[in-house]
């Protein structure tokens, strides 16, 4: 394994720790009493140790066996090629209630609930017609990454801010074009640039990426990223100038404290065990909106002034409360 490589494994296994811990700080309730006979499969994406998306799926599904007495089960690193088959198998040994966790398994979703109607399946989605067996987690990300624009606006010195993403998911493009509304109101001086690095979790695609921004003058960073977040806090680190960044799905300010704005942060657990207790009261399809104030939350503002710090803080509780963001899925607006 290469030094760089090395790096980012420890860096990975260092917020994974901090990530488990938290958990257990916040889930240190009774027990629940049990809940005979149901079964719980999750698949999910990628590894559970990516101190990520993937984590955060895999705490809050420890949660529900915790909470609720729910028997559950997880397969990791599923392909969307080969989920049915993983599906198939757990609904053959007696799972009633299957979560595939990513939104690359949409349409898998939508087959299998209507060939298995007795079972209840969760989807986090853009999606918005299901059978009636399906609840979706609607990740409305766009809603939390227009404060990180209005953050990055105010920060900036350069004037250009960079986004950086992974996949071309729909979520992705609409926080990509609110980021960019947020910094068009709040500085019309600067200019935007992003990338698309094709993984959410490869630091090195990453680090390449934002590299070639901070060489354009980019001085803010916005991720969208799993993993591949640790190639841009190295960029970040190893730039001639300050460049400062945001980070996605948990807290990874320490890493590296004087880079770091802020984060944010999702918690998984909250809708997988609201919609899990629904099932078992038996309320088989649903939604539930993951957004600021609701699942979703900026962590401490840091390496900024008190001003801007409470400035975008009072703009996240105004998405929270109500105030609409522009939600565009299928285009990028930005030049």
């Amino acid at each position: 394994m290469s030094p760089a490589r090395n790096r980012f494994t420890q860096l990975a296994h260092a917020v994974l720790y901090v990530s488990l811990v938290c958990w257990s700080l916040c889930t240190t309730g009774p027990a629940a009493a049990g809940t005979p006979g149901v079964k719980m499969g999750m698949i999910l994406p990628g590894t559970i140790q990516d101190s990520d998306f993937n984590t955060l799926g895999y705490v809050a599904l420890q949660e529900i066996q915790k909470q609720l007495g729910v028997t559950v089960s997880h397969s990791e690193q599923v392909a969307v090629a080969d989920a049915e088959r993983v599906a198939r198998e757990y609904l053959g040994s007696g799972h009633t209630i299957i979560a595939f966790h990513g939104a690359q398994y949409l349409t898998m979703v939508q087959k299998l609930a209507s060939q298995f109607p007795q079972a209840s399946f969760i989807i986090i989605s853009q999606g918005r017609s299901f059978p009636p067996n399906v609840w979706n987690i609607t990740r409305r990300f766009h809603e939390g990454f227009y404060p990180l624009g209005v953050l990055a606006a105010r920060v900036t010195k350069s004037n250009r801010i960079g986004y950086i993403s992974g996949i071309r998911l729909p979520d992705f493009i609409s926080s990509l074009n609110a980021a960019y509304e947020a910094v068009k109101q709040y500085n019309p001086k600067a200019e935007f640039v992003y990338a698309f690095t094709g993984d959410q979790n490869d630091p090195v695609k990453a680090r390449q990426a934002v590299e070639a921004q901070i060489a354009k003058g980019a001085d803010v960073i916005i991720s969208a990223l799993n993993l591949g977040v640790l190639g841009i806090v190295e960029a970040a680190r190893a730039a001639k100038s300050p460049v400062l960044v945001t980070s996605f799905y948990t807290d990874k300010s320490s890493l590296a404290p004087k880079v770091f704005l802020t984060s944010l942060t999702l918690d998984f657990g909250r809708p997988y065990l609201a919609i899990v207790e629904n099932i078992l009261k038996g309320s088989r399809g649903g939604n539930f909106d993951m957004r600021p104030g609701h699942g979703m939350e900026l962590s401490p503002i840091a390496n900024t002034s008190p001003e801007v710090a409470k400035e975008v803080q009072a703009v996240f509780q105004d998405v929270a409360r109500g105030k609409p963001v522009p939600e565009i899925l299928d285009k990028v607006v930005a030049p």
